[in-house]
């Protein structure tokens, strides 16, 4: 074909198409709103582009020093954002209805198709007959309790439901930055703190060193924040890996990696202050002016070897505990001391497990010690999410009636799974309102205590916390649970009594997105100079209907005050004019915003733009004059931004010195400054340590396991998405060299990997880049299974690899709310390779992948018979007979 043939060809198959722009600022994303620029044909998503609108119409990718330095870059989505139409179009997609005949649980019932009025009726009925007989918090709603805010949307009017404390991500860290710098997340994101401490992406320009400790932003951070990085390296920034791993983040940016032990951080980081203070690294004039001197000299006598232990935190004590040889850590310090300003960022895994807390905490310290905490290319080390917006957007005014319900909180965020498990025992006597609040996190003595009876899921969060046995048995046993679902086979599906067809909101639709994103989306940090705008994009498939007019149902079955309150300017549109109505909303909401004199000039335009100006290229971004760094807008005021009792930065907290922490929310004898032996600790450190090197379970489950994120999903998302999987990204255990040979496994081979609290079924990867005597398996795979017998697992043998079936729920002994991410297990050979019968990973995250490698597992378990075994069961299977039983008459 000719050139010309080609152009008329292309021509020809975008006949019809038609473009729109959208972002999918998913949980997981956090520092990004990315542009994605839609064709559209036929009422499918054919391609997905993206940001254009730097250089447009032009393939340069790069805009320019200047324009970086000013935040002027494209948004470009990530190898997930534009896989996109794979999820839309999946054939697991659930499209209808659904309610459950049999017990909840995996392989404990099935689904069949109901209507829509139907549904909504029942799910109304119970939420009443719950809240009578239970009372007003004995409804979970999962989007979102944390922040001490109610996800709930109907709560304002129907006056149920409660939120909770604490919150996932950053929960290793909120200790440390409450009690040692006074920052607050949750009032930092109601702008209730004067200063925030995060960090806009170009001040890495600004940086001379960046440590990323535990940190894999490649993989964990998408948006532009990674990409200054890489950019900042190009132009000279020294770079460090601290990590188990050789990461792809320690691949592409660092000069130098350091392999640690995990969760023996804080040993170094505790010989790192070591020689600093015995060298004199440390930055006088920050420390005099910000640093509560009391605290300081208590901290540095500990690390000094003058306080009660009288041991001296050296890199040579340090080495043996670390697996990091003294040499390493004192040049390591010495670098951290001279170089100014230092980005050492202490990431939110490493805090997520036992002695991770104080870890984060001595970060944020050795940040402050050296003067790196507040200023130009520094970092404080803890949240680092929030930064000032600096574009005004339009929001959608909904005229809701803020309502008189005050929403208790009740728990900490991450205490679910021992609600359920525990709450019958209190109710019904067994234990003690004392003992059931220090279990549960209750903030105070004084509020409710909930009894959770329906839960009701937006998303896959049965699957996506630790101990999943222990969560999936607690979820299954409350009286009713619904949800909105994308998939048939999400496994929180499972745990569902009705689930509803969930649109995929950012193409799907014009609905709101969690935290109360409206359709003009920005990153809540990094780069919070633009914004853009989720268009209308394709109608909705099968029966999948807006969750506001769903919401908007129930609410009128509840109670003309519930929907009067909730949605007085939408309560009477039919559901085939909703989403028009809604985008007449943003429509008004854009005209208002773009009346306003003061933001045109501050954006320097020279004219008003119109609705169809701003859809046609929906991104206003203004350019960052001086990017911003922690604490700068208070210190830009003259302004303390330490809000502890002593308004400077407290090596040793004053407010756990002078408290119970017992009685405070934490629940537990969490010490006034970072320390390797903690004063909770009865006996050897390692009986305290339950994912870590020195406990005594080592014997039994000798591996460390890490749970990082993927860079093929968000949590759990795309983990169903074919553009995701097989080819693209193996699924497996990671296991180094020397451990895969002590235990004949090879690359590819189907192994068994338990702890002992579950077991999951993974191919292995035997690489070097991880530690001996360590694990990792990447967190959101999907827990799924036919129910087959398992040893361990209650709903059967999962085939998929959730490493939270592996994870002890149980929080830190001193302390509640972090989310556990870590723990021991052990890793066995099943089978040679992906042996014939166990099929690809696809084929063996379904049931009769399950049945046949159980089968084989259970019945003949030899090594040298299980490709045999596997092809007895497949072939049983293929001819309608019991595998398993085919196997044992083998």
């Amino acid at each position: 074909m000719d050139k010309q043939g080609i152009i008329e060809s292309s021509r020809k198959r975008r006949e019809g198409e038609r473009i729109f722009y959208t972002s999918c600022p998913a949980n997981g994303c956090w520092d990004s709103a990315c542009v994605l620029k839609c064709h559209e044909k036929d009422g499918k998503i054919i391609a997905i582009e993206p940001d254009d609108s730097v250089n447009p119409n032009d393939s340069r990718e790069d805009c320019g020093w200047e324009n970086t330095w000013k935040g002027n870059v494209q948004m470009r989505p990530c190898a997930m954002g534009h896989s996109w139409k794979k999820e839309l179009h999946a054939e697991t997609r659930l499209l209808h209805p659904m309610k459950r005949v049999g017990e909840k649980g995996p392989g404990r019932g099935y689904f069949v198709q109901i209507t829509w009025e139907e549904a909504l009726d029942t799910i109304a009925e119970k939420m009443i007959e719950i809240k009578e007989k239970y009372g007003p918090y004995g409804i979970f709603h999962s989007q979102y309790p944390s922040f001490e805010k109610n996800g709930f949307p109907l709560a304002p009017w129907w006056e149920a439901g409660f939120g909770a404390w604490g919150e996932h991500s950053t929960s290793g860290h909120a200790a440390g930055e409450m009690l040692h710098l006074g920052v607050d997340l949750t009032k930092v994101t109601r702008g209730l703190q004067n200063s925030m401490p995060g960090f806009e992406a170009p001040d890495f320009f600004n940086s001379k060193l960046f440590v990323m400790w535990g940190m894999d932003p490649v993989v964990a951070w998408f948006g532009p924040t990674s990409y200054y990085m890489q950019l900042a390296h190009e132009y000279g920034l020294k770079t460090i890996v601290i990590d188990p791993r050789y990461t792809q983040s320690a691949e592409i940016l660092a000069d130098q990696w350091i392999p640690i032990r995990p969760g023996t951080d804080l040993a170094m980081m505790l010989a790192v202050a070591q020689v600093l203070f015995e060298e004199d690294l440390v930055d006088h004039a920050f420390v005099d002016e910000w640093v509560d001197k009391e605290g300081f000299e208590e901290w540095r006598a500990y690390v000094m070897g003058e306080g009660e232990d009288g041991i001296k935190k050296t890199p040579e004590w340090a080495a043996p505990i670390t697996a990091v040889p003294a040499e390493t850590i004192r040049e390591f310090a010495r670098l951290y001391g001279t170089e100014k300003p230092v980005h050492l960022q202490y990431f939110y895994s490493c805090a997520k497990r036992h002695m991770g807390d104080y870890s984060a905490s001595a970060s944020m310290l050795l940040q402050a010690m050296t003067g790196n905490i507040a200023c130009h290319g520094g970092c404080e080390s803890g949240a680092c999410l929030p930064t000032p917006g600096r574009v005004p957007a339009p929001r959608a005014d909904w005229h809701r009636d803020p309502g008189d319900y005050q929403v208790p909180v009740l728990f900490n965020n991450n205490c679910l799974t021992e609600i359920l498990a525990r709450q019958d025992d209190y109710w019904s006597g067994k234990i003690t309102e004392s003992e059931f609040r220090h279990l549960i996190g209750s903030p105070n003595n004084d509020c409710p205590l909930p009894n959770i009876q329906m839960i009701i899921f937006e998303n896959n969060y049965g699957n996506n916390h630790s101990n999943v046995n222990k969560r999936f048995a607690g979820m299954a046993n409350t009286e009713f649970n619904w949800g909105f679902q994308w998939h048939m086979n999400q496994p929180t599906a499972e745990l569902c009594d009705i689930i509803l067809p969930a649109p995929v909101w950012q193409f799907e639709g014009m609905d709101e997105y969690m935290y109360g994103h409206q359709r003009f989306v920005s990153g809540p940090n990094g780069m919070r100079n633009y914004f853009t705008f989720c268009a209308r994009g394709l109608d909705f498939p099968g029966e999948v209907r807006s969750k506001e007019w769903v919401w908007t149902e129930i609410a009128k079955r509840l109670g003309d005050e519930v929907v009067e309150g909730y949605n007085p300017r939408m309560k009477d549109v039919a559901v085939e004019d909703w989403v028009d109505a809604q985008e007449a909303i943003y429509k008004e909401a854009f005209e208002k915003w773009a009346d306003n004199a003061t933001i045109m000039a501050y954006l320097g335009f020279d004219h008003r733009p119109t609705w169809e100006e701003f859809n046609a290229h929906p991104v206003i971004r203004t350019e960052i004059d001086e990017p911003y760094y922690p604490f700068k807008s208070a210190l830009d005021r003259g302004e303390s931004p330490f809000n502890t009792p002593t308004k400077k930065i407290e090596f040793s907290s004053n407010f756990v010195k002078t408290h119970d922490m017992t009685e405070s929310r934490w629940r537990g004898r969490i010490d006034p400054m970072p320390v390797w032996s903690p004063s909770y600790v009865e006996g050897d450190i390692g009986s305290a340590s339950n994912d870590g090197f020195y406990n005594p379970k080592v014997k039994d489950y000798p591996l460390s396991l890490v749970t990082p994120v993927s860079v093929y999903r968000q949590h759990s998302s795309n983990d169903n998405n074919p553009y995701m999987r097989e080819d693209v990204y193996r699924h497996a255990v990671w296991i180094s060299g020397v451990d895969a040979k002590a235990r004949g496994i090879k690359d590819g081979d189907l192994c068994r990997v338990y702890s002992d609290r579950g077991e999951t079924m993974l191919t292995a990867y035997v690489t070097n880049r991880c530690m001996p005597g360590t694990a990792a398996v990447h967190h959101g795979g999907w827990y799924q299974t036919g129910g087959e017998a398992s040893e361990m697992n209650v709903f059967g043998q999962d085939m998929r690899g959730t490493p939270n079936i592996l994870l002890d729920d149980g929080h830190l002994p001193h302390i509640l709310g972090a989310l556990i991410i870590a723990g021991l297990v052990q890793v066995e050979k099943v089978a040679d390779g992906d042996a014939e019968g166990f099929g690809g990973e696809a084929e063996r995250g379904g049931a009769r992948g399950a049945m046949v490698a159980v089968a084989c597992r259970d019945r003949l378990a030899k090594k040298d018979g299980a490709r045999d075994a596997a092809a007895v069961a497949m072939e049983a299977a293929e001819n309608g007979s019991d595998p398993a039983c085919a196997v044992e008459n083998a």
